[in-house]
């Protein structure tokens, strides 16, 4: 996924102070003779400048971008992996890995430009003698929030990178209110090199030490994680009923609350909190599968997440293991659904949004549309492969819960659960609401027509009540956001 707006890792650059010793790795003080030394920038944008893919929908980017709420930008430290090659990440020789360190970042500013959030630094780090060759170009990788030098060293190989996975994507776990969760770690969107030699001629004081600033090699990164959002389209809170009351159309007095809200099979892992690639794997074809590498995601190829390739259409939840999986929570009633650990109210979420301090919860315009928009939940990548008959157990999708109210707010309400999966790209068209004993979902036909991937917002909304005469039929539709851009046309699901 491009990610143009989002997050800016803006390389070494040009340390401004000096010392008369440095104190070595091993302990040893050696004369501050010939040293080389790094700060590492991190800026997070803010995503005002919009980019638009012309249709069909889906691919690098979607709906817009939208920024992520300071908690979700956050960055802690940084790892840097440099490695040589003529082709970069999807070079098929498995170079060796020259240099791996993390840095913590120790100050934060606002940047002057309105489209940087907050530049991150780590201050002043000396590089080890003779671990870079200031006269190269290196291709780097660079992981936000995560210290994998443990994982990591100068005896791996690229393929060691291209191939770990992580069980932890952010600091927090999925039942846990979005506002409690932080530290996302973030990976590169794309292939960048650094050219020491080309950051201008290095400039050296007179205690012999170099400096090298190469702000202007912009590396590009982006959120491991996914972001489940319900907005509250044309939904007006109502304290006494604990929902978002809605009209319904052929009525002029049957009432929807909607008061509760449920992710369901949020990832495709063997762990409790499952698997997601460090690098956005992709393949143009399922048959014989040739994994590439920080690649643009098009409307033809697709994202591989650990286990896309082995999942089967079993009908029975048995492939893969699945977090609150649709089907322990397709039958739960109205006192069990509630009791659920990943069940968000919009009790709580409503409360977020008003107390204003959620960092993440908001009153939302867009569509020449307003609403509160609740984060339900941030979902590892499940990407499924197209034409399978049951993607029931399988798809990540969210759970609606709600009242139906015939005659008014003042009758005795029906209970209505509605579920939908998460769309990514692909068909635009109009399909009913699962139910509990629907087994025959209709199949993805085309690539990443249903899937979670990483750094997009999946927006869900209700479209439509409709009075049916002695029902309702809901809608449900979704916007897939670019986190911080994403442009599609609305999906219905």
């Amino acid at each position: 996924m491009r990610l143009l707006r989002n997050i800016l890792l803006t390389g070494a650059v040009l340390l401004l102070s000096a010392c008369s010793a440095v104190v070595d790795g091993d302990g040893s003080t050696t004369q501050n003779t010939n040293n080389h030394f790094i700060n590492l920038a991190v800026s997070v944008v803010n995503g005002q400048k919009v980019m638009t893919r012309g249709v069909p929908t889906g691919g690098e980017d979607g709906d817009g971008r939208e920024v992520g709420s300071e908690r979700e930008n956050a960055i802690t430290g940084i790892t840097l992996i440099l490695y040589q090659s003529e082709t970069g990440i999807n070079d098929g020789n498995n170079p060796a890995i020259d240099f791996v360190a993390y840095y913590p970042v120790s100050r934060t500013t606002k940047d002057a430009n309105t489209r940087i959030e907050a530049t991150y630094e780590t201050g002043n780090q000396l590089v080890p003698h003779n671990t870079i060759d200031f006269t190269k170009t290196y291709h780097a990788i660079v992981v936000a929030n995560a210290d994998l030098t443990g994982s990591i060293t100068t005896s791996s190989k690229l393929n060691d990178v291209r191939n770990m996975t992580l069980t932890t994507i952010y600091s927090g776990n999925e039942t846990q209110p979005a506002q409690q969760c932080v530290g996302f770690v973030m990976s590169s969107e794309q292939d960048n090199t650094l050219n020491f030699a080309a950051s201008g001629v290095s400039s050296r004081d007179a205690a012999g030490d170099y400096y090298y600033d190469l702000t202007s090699q912009t590396l590009v990164i982006e959120r491991m994680a996914a972001r489940i959002d319900f907005w509250a389209v044309n939904g007006t809170y109502n304290n006494s009923h604990h929902g978002y009351e809605y009209n319904v159309t052929g009525s002029a007095t049957d009432k929807f609350v909607v008061t509760g809200i449920m992710p369901f099979n949020l990832t495709n892992g063997q762990a409790t909190y499952g698997t997601e690639y460090l690098l956005k794997r992709l393949t143009e074809s399922l048959n014989t599968v040739t994994p590439q590498w920080l690649i643009d995601e098009t409307t033809d190829n697709y994202v591989l997440d650990p286990k896309t390739t082995t999942k089967v259409s079993s009908g029975d939840g048995s492939n893969p293991t699945l977090i609150n999986s649709l089907e322990s929570v397709k039958d739960l009633n109205g006192t069990d659904f509630p009791a659920n650990s990943y069940y968000k109210s919009v009790d709580a979420m409503h409360a977020a949004v008003v107390s204003g301090t959620s960092a993440g919860y908001t009153s939302l315009t867009d569509l020449s549309k307003t609403g509160e928009d609740v984060i339900v939940a941030y979902p590892m990548e499940n990407t499924l492969i197209p034409n399978q008959s049951l993607l029931y157990y399988q798809a990540t999708g969210v759970a609606i819960e709600g009242y139906y109210y015939k005659g008014g707010l003042t009758a005795t309400p029906t209970r209505k659960v509605y579920y939908g999966y998460l769309r990514h790209q692909g068909d635009a068209d109009s399909y009913d609401i699962l139910t509990t004993n629907d087994t025959s979902e209709k199949s993805a036909t085309t690539p990443m027509n249903i899937g979670v991937v990483r750094n997009n917002i999946y927006r869900i909304w209700i479209g439509s009540i409709q009075k049916e005469q002695e029902d309702i039929k809901v809608t449900l539709n979704i916007k897939v956001k670019k986190w911080d851009i994403f442009v599609h046309e609305t999906i219905y699901m």
